[in-house]
């Protein structure tokens, strides 16, 4: 019996897949579709938005939920976490202050208790055991119908058709956007990844989207249309798309170190909406956000009555997502931030940029072995005034998760770069060495792979 949670967590460590074993199971939802029927298929017990992309599907899947969490009682299931598994599972509800709603510990424990005899029968059987990923998004479907929220908002592990989340049934889906990433399992080319991600539109839903490639546009609308599902864009330039589609833009007005002042254009007009969230990024983000709050009163009539423009503004005003664009100091700056594919490090790149034009940039790096470092890098390196590169080892639910050595970025850095490269053998010592010598016009970026933030996380807890 499982009592405590580290236990808890001693119990889904076990389904963490062998080094030979890189991605577990077979593509499929058979196991996961069979693991939700033996739970009394719980994530069909409330409504649903379903939450791709290839960037920023967590910060929008959090701004979604900050707006409802406003006026109802919100379940939201992001991955990977950052520090605690708990981070996965949140219940928010009336959210005033910076969101701390994780599934408490004891309630982690309770549910692992009650889902582990069923995981260990799927074990026994043809289905086989589920990984982990199924595991905590199976306790989360479970843990938002005990909490009995109004609804859900899913962010999707990876792609989509094949995801384990995929086995809800969403009021509106999204695709933020569409970039490589995962090539290895979701395909080499923006096109084959976005028939993968247009695998969460089902029949006659609302689906939101910011993908800008003309290829993408059209396997996104395409798809839509044999699901006789509708469309919406967002955009802040004009865009070339069916008559099926909506166009909807946003207008940035202000970005600075206190977040950003935009205009938004859709069923409503709301002028001078202000998000806590630093970069121009993220307010693409806001802006689906808002269209999909907008699509699901059209679907909900009650949720249309209920929530106000004032909950919209307070849900963005509000929101906080930690490891995005994250000041966890001002004296000296620090900055934390996940980006770990050469379009999520662009959209860093130009918000450093943008809004700290003048500070020197002082970059602890490390990045995921098998991730594009030479386009990470190519990326990050010309705002560096000086790098030290260091590295991880750590257990995901993939198994054991590591990076790239130290030198052999280094030798990457020094065909894009002239800036002083260096290398710590953990991130508490390239921490420290950082610390040396800043002022007032230094900044610190940590940056290059959300593992490597969540090590930086627990060293500051510490």
């Amino acid at each position: 019996m499982i009592k405590t949670y580290s236990q808890a967590v001693k119990f889904l460590d076990f389904f963490i897949p062998p080094p030979e074993k890189k991605y577990p199971g077979e593509l499929g939802l058979k196991r996961m579709e069979k693991l939700m029927e033996l739970l009394g298929n719980p994530q069909l017990s409330y409504q649903t938005i379903h939450v791709g992309g290839t960037s920023g599907k967590g910060s929008t899947a959090t701004i979604i939920a900050s707006i409802l969490a406003q006026k109802y009682r919100v379940g939201l299931h992001t991955s990977p976490h950052l520090v605690r598994v708990n981070e996965r599972v949140k219940v928010m509800s009336n959210v005033k202050v910076q969101m701390s709603n994780d599934i408490p510990d004891e309630e982690f424990a309770l549910l692992v208790n009650e889902i582990g005899p069923i995981v260990k029968q799927m074990e026994k059987s043809a289905y086989g055991a589920p990984s982990y990923f199924e595991i905590v998004s199976a306790m989360a479907f479970l843990y938002f119908k005990k909490q009995r929220v109004d609804i859900a908002v899913i962010e999707v592990g990876m792609g989509g058709t094949w995801d384990a989340t995929n086995v809800i049934k969403p009021l509106v889906a999204v695709i933020t956007n569409v970039g490589l990433d995962h090539t290895e399992i979701l395909g080499s080319s923006v096109e084959k990844i976005a028939e993968d991600k247009a695998g969460i539109i089902k029949p006659g839903i609302k689906v939101v989207s910011g993908v800008k490639q003309k290829s993408v546009i059209k396997i996104i609308e395409n798809t839509c249309k044999d699901k006789d599902a509708s469309l919406s864009l967002i955009s802040r330039a004009p865009l070339a798309i069916s008559a099926r589609s909506a166009l909807i833009k946003y207008k940035v007005k202000k970005i600075d170190e206190k977040g950003s002042i935009f205009d938004y254009f859709g069923i409503n007009t709301y002028k001078n909406l202000k998000l806590s969230l630093l970069g121009r990024h993220q307010v693409e983000n806001a802006a689906i956000a808002v269209r999909v709050i907008e699509k699901l009163s059209v679907v909900i009539r009650q949720l249309a009555d209920q929530l106000s423009v004032e909950d919209i503004k307070t849900g963005l005003k509000k929101v906080f997502i930690p490891g995005r664009l994250e000041i966890i100091s001002k004296k000296p700056l620090v900055i934390l931030d996940g980006a770990h594919n050469p379009e999520k490090m662009r959209a860093l790149v130009s918000a450093i940029k943008e809004i700290f034009p003048d500070k020197k940039v002082k970059a602890i790096i490390a990045i995921k072995s098998g991730k594009d470092a030479q386009g990470i890098l190519k990326e990050i390196l010309p705002i560096c005034h000086e790098v030290i590169f260091t590295r991880f080892r750590l257990m995901t639910d993939l198994g054991d998760t590591y990076s790239y050595e130290p030198e052999e970025l280094i030798s990457k850095a020094r065909l894009v770069s002239r800036a002083p490269l260096a290398y710590a053998r953990s991130a508490l010592v390239a921490l420290n060495d950082a610390m040396k010598n800043t002022d007032s016009d230094s900044l610190i970026l940590i940056t290059g792979s959300l593992y490597l933030v969540g090590e930086v996380k627990k060293i500051c807890r510490k």
